[in-house]
């Protein structure tokens, strides 16, 4: 009964008739758009990095990878991925050699990580298979001197399935240099959707790579799958995963145990620590400082019901000559911040959200409207002008698609931030108000 006066207090002061109510909506308003970017951001942030992560350790790093520490013949590299493939918790392990060269046609040349993969990759590992999209012709390595390229090489190259192309790779012999050529016929071309794989990445049957590839340069390794990466310790992914992490990490004390001293075991995390690292420093800077808008918000809060408190003395006055206690008017202007701060984050979180579940369309809409813009002016200032497109994020270093998830845990604790933050801000103008005299008041008015 108490709470319910209180609380029907609060909405007279800041909706009753006049400009108070005006005051609280853009109070609202103001709560709600500090809380926008920050929805934003963090689902942007985190769709970024896990599409991003994903495609690493589903096409690159494997979600866990045993490197040797001595050159060995296909037939050692594939007795060890046989043995690794052995172990129960293990879904798929395959032999891979990889090195460095530099593939030329007449159009062009490009430096390339060369990657020296089983054949079967693509029918037995749906991982990668899901991940790398081939953008024309096929996945074939049947033949010895079959490659798959990256589309950023093949546009460099400026080749298509059926186009030969010449690889150059180097041996040390006798303390020298010993270049040697490979020529190879183009199957297909592919696609990460992340554009710093995809100008990396030739792709070139196994029992090719080992032969034409230096012993002492490069890698001798065995990608192993296994069913939850996102278990194996990291500090990325460890909320969403769901297994144990006393498991995972069995599961690689058990490929080393199998393997032996000869080669060293790595999760996906380990090899690509300073990457994921940055990646996290990175969101956790930007929601930082969306956390401190939303702060800024709040107090603007403070500094409106202190206004409010000013113009509702007589109001507060005849209410504590009425028998009102100051508990009661203390306990309204608190009652007031929260109301502000739990309509403000529901508008923040309903416009966030829909701006977020769309920001992919959104950003090809702004996109498209600033290439029509600038193409306009181009044509009229300097019509044979060819320059690129304006892109906001660039495809080198982001996504070309963002992957969305609409996290329910960070949106709780936006809101739960959000609305503690306009509550402590009514305290001040909440006990200001407390502290009004009637008699003074009546006097005064």
């Amino acid at each position: 009964m108490i709470a319910e006066r209180e609380f029907l207090l609060a909405r007279r002061f800041l909706f009753g008739a006049g400009k108070h109510g005006n005051r609280a909506t853009a109070a609202i308003i103001g709560i709600a758009l500090s809380l926008v970017p920050l929805v934003v951001v963090i689902h942007v942030a985190d769709g970024m990095i896990e599409g991003i992560t994903t495609r690493f350790f589903e096409t690159g790093t494997y979600h866990i990878q045993a490197i040797a520490r001595h050159s060995m013949t296909l037939e050692q590299l594939s007795s060890a991925a046989t043995t690794v493939a052995s172990i129960p918790a293990v879904q798929n392990a395959s032999a891979e050699r990889s090195g460095f060269g530099l593939l030329y046609t007449d159009a062009g040349r490009a430096g390339a990580t060369i990657r020296a993969l089983d054949p079967d990759v693509w029918v037995h590992d749906p991982g990668f298979r899901r991940y790398l999209e081939l953008l024309d012709g096929a996945f074939d390595l049947g033949a010895p001197n079959s490659i798959v390229l990256g589309r950023e090489i093949a546009s460099r190259l400026d080749v298509s399935p059926g186009d030969p192309v010449r690889l150059l790779t180097v041996r040390t012999v006798n303390g020298g240099f010993l270049p040697r050529v490979g020529t190879f016929v183009v199957t297909g071309v592919f696609s990460t959707g992340y554009q710093d794989l995809d100008r990396l990445w030739a792709i070139i049957p196994i029992s090719r790579g080992v032969e034409i590839l230096a012993p002492e340069s490069g890698r001798y390794s065995i990608g192993v799958k296994v069913a939850d990466p996102k278990a194996l310790p990291n500090p990325l992914f460890s909320r969403t995963a769901f297994s144990d992490r006393g498991d995972a990490e069995r599961i690689v004390g058990s490929i080393q145990t199998a393997l032996g001293a000869e080669w060293r075991v790595f999760t996906w995390f380990e090899l690509e620590r300073s990457r994921f690292v940055s990646f996290v420093t990175t969101k956790n800077l930007l929601a930082f400082i969306m956390f401190l808008i939303v702060f800024v918000a709040a107090i603007t809060i403070s500094s409106s019901l202190v206004l409010l408190v000013l113009e509702k003395q007589q109001e507060i006055g005849y209410l504590k000559s009425t028998g009102v206690s100051p508990a009661t008017i203390r306990t309204s202007f608190v009652f007031a911040g929260f109301t502000i701060g739990v309509f403000g984050a529901a508008l923040g979180l309903s416009v966030g959200l829909i701006i977020t579940v769309n920001v992919n369309e959104i950003l090809r809409a702004i996109e498209w409207v600033l290439n029509v813009g600038v193409s306009t002016v181009r044509f009229l200032g300097a019509p044979l002008s060819n320059d690129a497109g304006i892109s906001i994020f660039n495809q080198e270093f982001y996504l070309e698609t963002i992957p969305i998830t609409v996290r329910a845990d960070a949106l709780a604790i936006a809101a739960g931030i959000t609305i503690s933050a306009s509550t402590i801000a009514a305290f001040f103008p909440a006990r200001r108000a407390a502290m009004i005299r009637p008699l003074e008041v009546l006097r005064r008015h």
